[in-house]
Parts: structure tokens; sequence; C-alpha cells
């Protein structure tokens, strides 16, 4: 059970990372240096989910890093990356419906697909942009735009994530958490995992996100990062149990 609960976390974090890094990159140019770093997590994290996952699901994880080494090695023999980022997004898109499909969830396949696509883009936003407030330290030049846009695409990855979990319990969540009155939230188990999970992993992010762009707006890049790293560990810590939950209720909450 361990093992496939990371394993999804990780692949989905490898996934995330590799579509939020190349999409940031679309429209601001980015050192290609941080470009590599992120496509190397994404590998490590991508392989450590196909050596850990079990069924079809690991060939998935399996294309993300090879997807995410091969623009890596692209971008280490001085190609740019504008070319490379559209097969990244491209690989990235069809990964989550593919998921959805061999997965043996109860929940409808657009359910499944839109859980876990918005549980990469949470997870990658926030380890994205909390890597990309390191390297205001080592590049002094860099503009402050690109980390805006990694702020932005956090609380949409948040928002996004609320709004998934919300049209997961109205439709049958409810019933597989086994909550039908207020208090089932305390008395059942499943229901107080998921009680934590929505404080810790939903509340805490979007108050956090909302801090963080305010403080991205003024320049002050090292106490945004200080909240990213806060961000991401309250975001692993949610989208844990999320994968947890998954695992024990075939079904994505």
């Amino acid at each position: 059970m361990i093992s496939t609960v990371i394993s999804l976390l990780v692949g989905h974090l490898a996934a995330g990372i590799l579509w939020v890094t190349a999409s940031i990159s679309l429209s601001h140019r980015l050192p290609k240096s941080f470009i590599r770093f992120c496509a190397g997590a994404s590998t490590a994290a991508a392989l450590s989910a196909a050596a850990l996952g079990s069924g079809d699901v690991r060939w998935v994880w399996l294309a993300i890093g090879v997807t995410s080494a091969g623009w890596s090695v692209w971008l280490r023999t001085g190609n740019s990356g504008k070319i490379g980022e559209l097969p990244v997004l491209c690989v990235t898109t069809l990964a989550f419906p593919v998921v959805a499909l061999v997965d043996t969830t109860a929940a409808k396949w657009w359910l499944s697909t839109a859980s876990s696509a918005s549980s990469a883009l949470l997870l990658g936003s926030v380890t994205v942009t909390m890597i990309l407030g390191h390297w205001y330290l080592v590049d002094t030049s860099l503009p402050i735009a690109p980390l805006k846009v990694g702020s932005f695409w956090l609380s949409v990855a948040v928002l996004v994530r609320v709004l998934t979990v919300s049209t997961s319990l109205l439709f049958g969540g409810f019933e597989f958490l086994r909550i039908s009155r207020g208090a089932d939230v305390i008395f059942s188990t499943t229901g107080l995992f998921f009680m934590f999970r929505t404080v810790v992993g939903l509340g805490a992010p979007l108050l956090l996100a909302a801090l963080i762009w305010e403080t991205v707006k003024m320049r002050s890049t090292q106490s945004a990062t200080g909240l990213l790293y806060v961000a991401l560990m309250l975001v692993l810590f949610g989208e844990s149990i999320s994968h947890f939950l998954r695992y024990t209720t075939h079904f994505p909450l």
C-alpha cells in the first residue's frame, strides 16, 4: 500500500514539474540551468514512481521520465528550449487521461482525469515556483515576471484542486468516505483523514497562495521563497493523504 501511494504522489509530482516548467518557459525566458534542474527532478521522480508502482500506470510514469530526460539532454546540447517544450506539454497532457483509463478507481474517467491533472498541477506549481525563487539568489538579473507567473499558477492550481475535490464529493465522494452527517467527519476514520486533507492540503495552501502573490508583487523574492517552502510541505502532506484515500476508497478525493 505504501509503495503504491508514494508512486502516485511522486508520479503526479513528476508530471506537474514538467508541465509547469514548460508552460512558464513558453511565455518567459528562463535560465537553461533552471530548466535542466527541473527536468532532472522530474526524471528522478518519474523513474521512482515507475519503480514503486504497479500495473500499466508504471508505463505512464516511465514515459514522463523519458520525456523529461530527453528535454534535459536537448538543452545540454546547446539547443533552445522553445522547440522542446511543445512535445513535453503534449506528453504530460496526454498522461492524465491515460492514467484515468488504466486506473482502477470507481469514479468516471473524466472525474479521475480532472483529479489527477489538478493534483499534478498543484504539486508542480508549488515545487517549480519554490525552486525558481532560489534562482534569484544566484541570478540577480533574472526578471520578476517568471516568479509572478509561477505564483499565479499556484493560485490557479489551488482553486482548481478545491473545485475538483468538491466535484468528487458531489459525484459520490460522500458515500465512499462514509459520511452521511456532520459528526461522521470526526467519528469516521476516512472522514477524519479527509478533514485533515482538506484543512492542511487545501485551506492552508489557499491562504498561503494569496500571501505569496502579494509578496512577489512587492519583489520580495526571499520572503516569497520562505512561504513557498511552507506551502510545499502542506501540499505534499495534503496530496499524500489524498492518494492514500484514493487507494483505500478507490475514489479520487
